[in-house]
């Protein structure tokens, strides 16, 4: 299976551009992905803290608007990362470390072969790490915004043979995963004898 995991911010809204024209044009190029690369998208944008972990269910106006458009445009989502809080000094976390929630989420998920990262964020803390180092082969990035030229924000057409380039890329992450399953089958079968 090929995931892409898509932010929203800087990716299907800009600075510069929230509307729901820009969007849907966003979100139509992401389908257009999608169907190239047989890809299904797990979130991983801040927003998905809206989103219940299992149902996928949500009361976000903004996130249920994404969804229909998602439906519209046939983009399958089949899940959002976990949230993963990073100790960074003794008493203070930061709330978001999206690499280690992308790499949980592949660790959970066996099944996916291929993945490709698309987000316009590359924080970097006061230790000036970025919250992406670890997945940085794997990441498309886009822009939140670009001044005079607003035209070169979010999710654009040259994107797309980008994606298909990372999606080469072998998921580091699936021999654990994998391992993982067989052990907890392994174990589970040492149970019922």
């Amino acid at each position: 299976m090929n995931v892409i995991f898509l932010d929203f911010d800087g990716v299907i809204n800009s600075h510069h551009n929230a509307s729901k024209l820009f969007r849907e044009e966003k979100i139509k190029l992401l389908s257009e992905i999608c169907k190239k690369y047989d890809c299904k998208v797990v979130i991983e944008a801040g927003a998905k803290n809206a989103i219940d972990y299992e149902t996928l269910e949500t009361k976000s106006i903004r996130i249920i608007r994404i969804f229909s458009l998602f439906r519209k445009y046939g983009i399958e989502c089949i899940g959002r990362t976990p949230t993963v809080e990073r100790r960074i000094t003794y008493n203070c976390y930061l709330p978001i470390w999206k690499e280690d929630e992308i790499r949980l989420y592949l660790f959970l998920h066996p099944e996916i072969d291929h993945y490709v990262v698309i987000d316009d964020d590359d924080r970097k803390d006061m230790h000036q790490k970025s919250d992406l180092d670890k997945i940085r082969k794997h990441l498309v990035k886009t822009e939140m915004y670009v001044k005079n030229y607003p035209e070169e924000e979010g999710l654009l057409e040259r994107h797309i043979e980008e994606v298909g380039e990372k999606l080469k890329l072998e998921n580091e992450i699936q021999k654990f995963a994998i391992r993982r399953e067989e052990n907890i089958k392994r174990l589970l079968l040492e149970k019922k004898i």
